[in-house]
This record gives C-alpha cells, structure tokens and sequence, in this order.
C-alpha cells in the first residue's frame, strides 16, 4: 500500500519524463512549468520562448504557441484530477508574439460534462492579450487507464494522484460557491 499522494501543483508531476511541453528528459521538452494556483483552481505560470521557436524573425511560431496553450490548458484538467485527451483545439492570433520576453500564461475550466471538460486560456505580454484559446477534452476512463497501465505501481501511484487532485478541484469549487455567494 502506498501513502497518500499529495496534489500536484506543477505539470511534471503529472507528465512522464519524454513529454513534448514539460518532460525534464526530453532535448527538444518546452519545460513548460504549468504551476496550479490552489486558490483560483486556474494554471497560471510565465514563459519565455527563444531562437528555437521562432517563426517570423524575432517572433514566436503560431505552432510553439499551440503547444504552450494546449500544454497549459491539459496540465489543468490534470490539476483537476482528470486524465484527457484533446479532442479538439482552436486558437485566435491577435498580435504577433515576441521572442525572449516574460509571457503571462493563464488556463482556467469554463465548463465540464459528463465525459468532456472545456477550458480557455490566454498568451498576455505586459496586460496585453497576444493569443487566446479554447480546447475541449475527452475525459479517459479509468478502465482504459488500467487496461493500457495494467495494476502496476505506477498506474496505483497515478489514480492517486488523480484522486487527491479531484478531492482538492471539489474543495475549490466548493470555497469558490462561498466566496461568491458572500
């Protein structure tokens, strides 16, 4: 048996370590930090693109973006305690986005179904809205979890991750109704 995990609060808690966005083993990773923020229950984080994401001279690539929002925004569900899949990605270019400068990266949840969850997030420099999207995620179930994972101790080490997760999604939620209702 093992101890109770905690809940995560950055994506390499939760990703492997080959992941394109953050793994720490990957030469070509983004390292994308992706920190949860316990009281809003958003992934807010910044991050500086270099040489290597360049598109346009001086400029991001619209791709390296894509990357960092869908990174952001699945890392969130993950926060959440949920284990997805993009089902689908759609994002809006309002300014090119400069290299080698601080970027604000910020995820939130707008909505959640029974096997789908929704989330937005924008790219802001300075205040200044640069990129926005909005993705929807195909929650996997957990039998497909343990039928891909098997029982091993890496998959019971991953449901209880998952599981504090959403244990500590409901608690915000919950703190959040209050604080609303107040």
């Amino acid at each position: 048996m093992f101890a109770p995990e905690k809940p995560s609060l950055v994506g390499q808690e939760l990703h492997h370590d080959n992941c394109l966005g953050c793994g720490a083993l990957n030469n070509y990773s983004f390292h994308i930090p992706s920190n949860f923020d316990i009281t809003t229950g958003e992934v807010r984080f910044s991050y500086q693109l270099r040489r290597e994401h360049e598109g346009a001279p001086g400029h991001a690539h619209g791709g390296a973006l894509a990357l960092l929002l869908d990174e952001a925004q699945g890392v969130l569900c993950h926060h959440l305690g949920y284990f997805v899949m993009t089902d689908g990605i759609s994002l809006k270019y309002h300014k090119a986005t400069p290299l080698y400068r601080d970027l604000s990266i910020h995820a939130w949840l707008s909505s959640a179904r029974s096997k789908r969850l929704y989330t937005k997030a924008t790219i802001e420099l300075d205040g200044e809205l640069l990129v926005e999207s909005k993705a929807k995620w195909y929650i996997i179930p957990e039998r497909l979890l343990e039928r891909r994972f098997g029982r091993s101790a890496m998959w019971e080490r991953m449901r209880a991750r998952f599981d504090a997760n959403r244990m500590r999604a409901k608690e915000i939620r919950r703190r959040l109704r209050q604080k609303a209702s107040s």
